[in-house]
């Protein structure tokens, strides 16, 4: 027994060691009980040992009677633990659902609750559900065999979830329970209805990407009123949110009237921020702090003012991107006054886009019936693209009917509101708060001025300016000029706020549509009511009641002259009146005119204002009414025969009168006598009397003056006129409209606009008495002087003519001036009077002089030419050097023509060339005896550029550079220059019979030298990016373009042109090609024979890539060589590795090609069958390839198009101009029409040609109109098949017997074909050829091939 009780001991103190005490004694415990069944006490009691035997027990007993008898309990104790389990419970569901409760009360403050709750709340839940399950173990551990031994174990975890339980009642106590939860920010704002359209989708990315930009803080989104900017701006932030690109995006609205504390609470709230300051001051100090923390997206909506960011707390200038801000306005200048690093302007939608959102908001389709009568186009057409007016407009007509939706499309064209339902916004009153918060009057005044014009009318501002200089408006009295400032102004205002758009001229605005309708809105509401209409008859106007309370009629493009026949126009209100008709005559009755009497615009009008001048067809008579308008101030008469204008002597209230264009017997000696008359048009008018310039020459009260009367061709007009308030003018004498180059005087005029031009033909007045003369001050003070046959012995224009320096002078061109030696010479210094001539010429063009030896000769520095942008030399034969003052920096010329200087030289120095930042275009033709461009200057001298230096200053923008019959010019540019051509598109070089090099002296192309000075072995890297033209014709000595050791990228070529440069090695033009990017170039001795040699595998790249990657290099449009000794063209070599996959085919951009004298020439194309598909091949022209098989081969698609022409001649060794390829070949080619647009075929001497098209059919080739085959001596067919009849005659695979072929085909010539045979098998020609010339073609009989039609 002893020995049991150790042995038990044993175990017990096993388990202890492995399990711990509490686990040991629970495995241990059934065993004791086992053993002999004898309670463990009872058996120690009974041992009876010595005192070791004793101790040991009694430390066995300290160790696992307590956990035992703990254990014990959960035999003896089940059903009082179990029982007490509901109790637990329901405490526990008491405080969970008290809890609950709270979390309710939260979630109803929009509180976030705390984690450390909701975990709480998931445990107790999770603590339920297991009781749950005991709960049901309980009722089922009494119906079990091994009942006290799943008691033991039940009662246990019974016992342990009563603990879990109390302990989770006793941790409800939270503190904090819940938070205030932050706002959701952009989420809040709904994507529904926002459509990214393709114009919206670049001012989209353009805002992300300023604000990915850590330069910028602050970007302006401008656009018109009711155009997207707050859609666009709400969508911009919800992507800055997803991005995190800011912590925080928070929008916020400012409105017309900024309210300063409700912007700083707006940002508060949803930046989570409480203040606790009263003062806006206080506020704005602590909103400013929180911004600068993190970083913080602004998006201001609805600025119609610059905002004083600090009154309310938005750091301003934060480039380090802390508080990033977009704003949205109607505005530019809001934009530039917050200094916007960024302005990105919202365009109106394109028309697809704006019949999208329509259809999307009106509820219908392209079936719809409101779509397939045209009505809703025409409605969408009228909302001309503004998003505001076709969502209201759609959702308005939205479920309407038919009838309700032609009304609706009437009152559009009428001008008239639609009735807006309540909750949608019109766009009326949208646009109209850009016209209540004008501040400038004169803005406000023009902005209703300008719906007078119709819609879709180019406005041009002299028209705005002379109708409102004759209305009167606000800012407009005192001088011409002073009333044309602030017009400027005003229209500039207009501009920035979008009511007004620029087009196509700067010269001329717009008005959109939908705008124009708000103006006349807002003149109908204001007591200024506006007629406006095309089209209209002017008789209707007598039906019109509504018409007396108009203060503006204007009818454009009328189809009827008649005007009221001699009823009188009852309008006592109206202050403008305006007719338009590019074609009829107007016949106005004598009463027309007697009510207006407070009329002050008057204006019959063929055209718009313009310079261009147009014909005087129609016919308008004054009538004697007109002498009752004695408060008109403009009066335009444009293009019209007016026979007498006497009456106009009596309107003395006249400001402007404008006869453009028009004719008349003569000008009145009253008009001298119009006191307040301060603007004068004559430009082109016809006038019969030759009292013009006398009348004129009395008309002392003028501040404008624009003339020009054909008819006084050799009229003379007064030297000693003088007008002393003249501020602008226009003065043409004796200059032939019909001669070509008037045109280059009116182009400028009407594209420039100078203020102040004065144009002579044949001025002649001698140098001596110019000087005293008072029509010196017209030369003096233009802007615009053109000069031609000027006689008088001026040698020097500056200082014999001005030599006050002329720095007035903008554009100046002289003509056929015989004696001008200098144009500007500071030779004598105390003849001039000025230390800056020329300081404002822009453009100056110099042609046929035939005694100019030089431009400039200034060896005292007086002259500048800073603002010169355009620079023209033509027919100067004595011409030996421009001499461009040596300290002049023209920084601001563009383009540079010199043509038919046969004794120039040398154009620029070094140091004048280093300031050419701006060139964009260089034009060189006919100077035989240039030498250099840019001169050549010894190392040491002060225009000495070294070819290290300053390179990324060289030419930067030149795009063009065409040379052509220059015959001394032996290179182009040196070296250094080749440099910075990163913008350089075309490079024209043509008959320059000495050019040896295009870039690079003899010196720089010498290697000996580079390596010496360089000291280094590797080539040097030169890129031209934006290249894509290259074109070098008739170039016979020509060697390279550029030295040996400067490897050219080139990497969008699209035209190359290489003819009749016999001494350019092959090497030379191969360089060309180089290809320079992920694709491995082939080393290998073939590719000297090569024009462009490709190599790659799949590995490197998969096939879309592989695709692009070569359409990048090969963007060929034109390809031309000739006498060239390369052995192919392209090859272009894939290693699959054993890959079975089939390449996509490649597009080549190719349009035209010409290959003529490749006297080497094997192949044209190599690679994969069907690798390359030439889409858009137009033209291809093949001469003088002797060793040519085949034109295209298998890599070539057997489809072209857009193929027009194809030409072959003198190519002895050509067997097939397509691969015939395998029988397959036919069959997937004839599923299409392979060459839908060919029209010509020409072929000659290729005497290996058996066939044309082999495997092809006729019906390929409908479009086929001219045939032409000569001197192939093999040639037996056209078209022939692979399978076709035997000689006996039996058909093979063919089986459209009879077939008429090639509808269109009208002309065929055969020659010298010895063994032709047929056009095609099997098939017909029609009978209406009407070219068929046939010689030597023994074996042809025309008759058996035309089919007639019965």
């Amino acid at each position: 027994m002893m020995i049991k009780a150790m042995e038990v001991v044993k175990v017990i103190r096993v388990k202890v060691l492995e399990k711990g005490i509490e686990s040991a004694t629970s495995t241990t415990f059934t065993s004791v009980f086992k053993y002999n069944n004898v309670n463990i006490h009872q058996r120690t009691l009974q041992l009876q040992m010595g005192d070791i035997v004793l101790s040991i027990v009694a430390k066995l007993a300290e160790y696992t009677v307590g956990p035992i008898l703990h254990h014990a309990r959960y035999l003896c104790c089940f059903n009082n633990i179990a029982g007490n389990l509901p109790n637990a419970k329901e405490e526990l569901e008491l405080t969970r659902n008290s809890v609950k409760e709270r979390v309710e009360e939260a979630i109803m403050r929009t509180e976030k609750i705390e984690p450390a709750v909701e975990k709480w709340l998931k445990d107790v839940e999770k603590v339920l559900e297991e009781e749950h399950m005991l709960q049901e173990r309980i009722s089922e551990v009494s119906k079990s065999y091994f009942r006290r031994q799943f008691q033991y174990f039940l009662t246990k975890k019974i016992a342990r979830k009563i603990e879990k339980m109390a302990q989770l009642n006793h941790n409800s106590k939270f503190e904090p329970f819940s938070k205030i939860a932050e706002l959701p920010g952009m989420k809040y704002y709904s994507s529904k209805d926002f459509v990214l359209f393709k114009s919206r989708e670049s001012a989209y990315k353009k805002l992300l990407e300023a604000l990915k930009d850590k330069s910028v803080s602050m970007i302006g989104l401008v656009g018109l009123g009711g155009s997207g900017k707050t859609t666009l701006a709400k969508e911009v932030g919800k992507k800055a949110e997803e991005l995190k690109l800011f912590e925080k995006v928070v929008m916020t609205t400012v409105s017309q009237t900024p309210n300063i504390r409700s912007i700083q609470v707006q940002i508060a709230d949803k930046l989570g921020l409480k203040f606790v300051e009263e003062s806006e001051e206080g506020r704005a100090q602590r909103l400013s702090e929180r911004l600068r923390t993190g970083t913080t997206l602004l998006i201001l909506d609805d600025l119609w003012e610059k905002l004083e960011f600090e009154a309310i707390g938005i750091p301003s200038n934060e480039n380090n991107k802390g508080c990033g801000v977009i704003l949205t306005t109607r505005s530019r200048e809001v934009c530039i006054s917050l200094q916007c690093q960024t302005i990105i302007e919202l365009n109106l939608l394109a028309g697809d886009e704006a019949w999208d959102l329509f259809k999307l908001n009106a509820n219908i389709t392209d079936d719809s019936p409101y779509a397939s009568k045209g009505v809703a186009p025409k409605i969408v057409d009228e909302c001309r693209g503004l998003p505001i007016a076709i969502v209201t407009v759609g959702s308005t007509l939205k479920g309407k009917t038919v009838k309700e939706w032609e009304l609706a499309l009437s009152r559009l064209k009428d001008s008239e509101p639609l009735d807006i339902p309540k909750g949608l916004r019109s766009p009326y009153a949208c646009l109209g708060l850009s016209y209540d918060n004008l501040t400038n009057e004169l803005a406000k005044s023009l902005f209703l001025l300008c719906s007078i014009f119709p819609e879709d009318h180019e406005i041009d501002l002299e028209d705005l300016f002379r109708f409102g200089k004759g209305m009167g408006l606000p800012g407009t009295s005192g001088t011409m000029e002073k009333a044309r400032r602030e017009m400027q102004i005003a229209v500039s205002i207009l501009i920035d706020c979008y009511l007004l758009l620029e087009a196509s001229k700067k010269e001329r605005v717009k008005m959109h549509d939908m705008v124009r309708d708000v103006a006349l809105w807002i003149a109908s509401k204001t007591g200024q009511a506006i007629l406006a209409s095309t089209g209209m008859d002017p008789r209707m106007l007598i039906e019109d009641e509504s018409i007396k309370d108009k203060r503006a009629i204007s009818l454009w493009d009328l189809k009827n002259g008649q005007l009221l026949d001699n009823d009188q126009l009852n309008c006592p209100s109206l202050e403008i009146l305006l007719f338009h008709s590019p074609k009829v005559a107007f016949v106005v009755s004598n009463a027309c005119f007697e009510r207006l009497k407070m009329i002050k615009i008057l204006a019959f009008l063929t055209s718009s204002y313009t310079w261009w001048p147009w014909g005087t067809d129609g016919i308008l008579s004054l009538p004697q009414s007109m002498e009752s308008l004695q408060n008109l101030h403009t009066l335009c008469l444009r293009g019209y025969k007016l026979g007498d204008i006497s009456i106009l002597e009596s309107l003395q209230a006249l400001e402007v009168l404008d006869l453009r264009c028009s004719s008349f017997i003569e000008l009145p000696n009253g008009i001298a006598s119009l006191k307040k008359l301060k603007l004068l048009d004559l430009f082109h008018c016809s006038i019969q009397e030759n009292n013009a310039y006398e009348v004129i020459g009395r008309c002392m009260q003028l501040n404008e003056l624009y003339l020009y009367i054909p008819s006084y061709a050799n009229e003379e007009f007064p030297h000693n006129i003088s007008f002393s308030r003249l501020e602008r003018y226009v003065l043409i004498f004796k200059m032939d409209p019909s001669y070509w180059r008037s045109w280059s005087w009116m182009e400028i005029l009407e594209e420039h606009r100078p203020c102040r031009a004065l144009c002579i033909d044949g001025f002649n007045a001698s140098v001596q008495s110019f000087i005293s003369l008072p029509i010196k001050d017209f030369f003096q003070k233009a802007e615009y002087l053109q000069l031609e046959n000027l006689e008088g012995g001026y040698e020097k224009v500056i200082p014999s003519m001005v030599p006050q320096g002329m720095n007035h002078l903008t554009f100046l061109i002289l003509e056929d001036c015989p004696e001008i030696k200098c144009v500007f010479d500071s030779t004598n210094v105390d003849l001039l009077q000025t230390e800056d001539a020329f300081s404002s010429l822009v453009i100056l063009c110099l042609s046929e002089l035939d005694n100019l030896e030089e431009v400039f000769n200034d060896p005292s520095s007086r002259c500048s030419l800073k603002s010169l942008e355009e620079l023209t030399i033509k027919r100067c034969r004595q011409l030996y050097n421009i001499s461009f003052p040596k300290n002049s920096k023209l920084c601001h010329l563009k383009f540079l023509r010199i043509e038919h200087c046969p004794m120039l030289t040398c154009i620029f120095k070094p140091s004048i060339a280093q300031t050419l930042e701006l060139l964009e275009e260089v034009e060189i033709s006919g100077c035989s005896e240039l030498k250099q461009i840019i001169e050549e200057v010894e190392e040491g001298s002060v225009d000495y550029v070294s070819s290290q230096s300053h390179t990324s200053l060289m030419l930067p923008k030149l795009r063009t550079l065409i040379i052509r019959r220059c015959q001394g010019l032996e290179y182009i540019f040196p070296m250094c220059y080749a440099h910075g051509l990163a913008s350089l598109e075309e490079l024209n070089i043509r008959f320059c019979d000495k050019l040896k090099y295009v870039f690079g002296s003899e010196k720089e192309h010498d290697l000996r030298v580079y390596q010496h000075q360089s000291h280094r072995q590797t080539n040097i890297h030169i890129n031209f990016l934006n290249l894509e033209t290259l074109v070098l014709d008739e170039l016979p000595n020509l060697v390279e373009i550029w030295p040996k050791y400067f490897d050219p990228h080139l990497p969008n070529l699209k035209e190359l042109r290489c003819y009749d440069c016999p001494r350019m090695p092959d090497s030379c033009v191969r360089r060309l090609m180089i290809i320079d990017s992920d694709l491995q170039q082939d080393s290998t001795a073939t590719e000297k024979e090569l024009l462009c040699l490709v190599t790659t595998t799949f590995n490197q790249l998969p096939d879309q890539v592989l695709s692009s990657k070569l359409g990048h290099v090969l963007k060929f449009r034109e390809l031309g060589l000739s006498g060239l000794g390369v052995n192919g063209l392209f090859q272009f070599q894939i290693r699959e590795h054993g890959s079975n996959r089939e390449l996509a085919p490649l597009n080549l951009d190719l349009i035209d090609a010409y290959l003529s004298d490749l006297p080497e020439l094997e192949f044209i194309w190599k690679g994969p069958k069907n690798f390359l598909s030439l889409q858009m091949l137009d033209v291809i022209l093949v001469d003088g390839c002797p060793k040519l098989k085949t034109i295209f081969s298998p890599t070539i698609v057997r489809s072209l198009p857009m193929l027009t022409e194809l030409r072959i001649t003198n190519c002895e060794e050509l067997e097939q101009i397509f691969d015939s390829g395998d029988a397959q070949s036919l069959y997937t080619c004839s599923q299409q029409v392979c060459f839908p647009n060919l029209m010509t075929i020409y072929v000659r001497k290729c005497n290996k040609l058996k066939y044309l098209f082999h495997n092809f059919v006729a019906g390929h080739f409908h479009n086929l109109i001219e045939l032409e085959i000569e001197g192939c001596s093999q040639l037996q067919k056209v078209f022939a098949f692979e399978c076709e009849t035997d000689d006996d005659g039996q058909e093979g695979i063919v089986e459209d017997g009879e077939k008429v072929l090639l509808h269109n085909l009208l002309s065929i010539t055969l020659r010298s074909l010895p063994n032709f045979k047929e056009i095609h098998h099997g098939f017909k020609l029609k009978d209406d050829v009407k070219e068929h010339f046939i010689n030597d073609c023994p074996k042809y009989s025309p008759s058996l091939y035309l089919h007639t039609e019965e």
